[in-house]
């Protein structure tokens, strides 16, 4: 879908491939007449605090998550305030190396 117009977007549904989060991404934020900004709201899922055996699978989840929301992070306009919530998860998961 093409809608170049589009000022608001909110992604539900995230892919693990790196083209398709850029291609979503760029539907979003390409220019169009009388638009100067586009705001962009992904969507991570947290998993539920379990039990320590399950700890390696959330982490491991929260992982691949993290690394795509720390590039549309550093590319924001609000990218401080959006990083400095990302390093709680980052801390609290043990996710520093990301």
């Amino acid at each position: 879908m093409d809608i170049p117009a589009i000022q608001n977007a909110v992604i539900l549904a995230s892919t693990g491939n790196p083209r398709q989060f850029i291609q979503r991404r760029g539907r979003i934020l390409r220019p169009h007449p009388g638009k100067e900004r586009a705001t962009l709201f992904d969507m991570i899922v947290m998993p539920p605090n379990l039990e320590r055996e399950t700890w390696e699978v959330e982490r491991n989840l929260l992982r691949k998550e993290l690394k795509r929301f720390i590039e549309f992070a550093d590319l924001a306009d609000n990218a401080a305030e959006a990083r400095t919530q990302l390093f709680a998860l980052q801390e609290k998961y043990q996710l520093l190396d990301l």
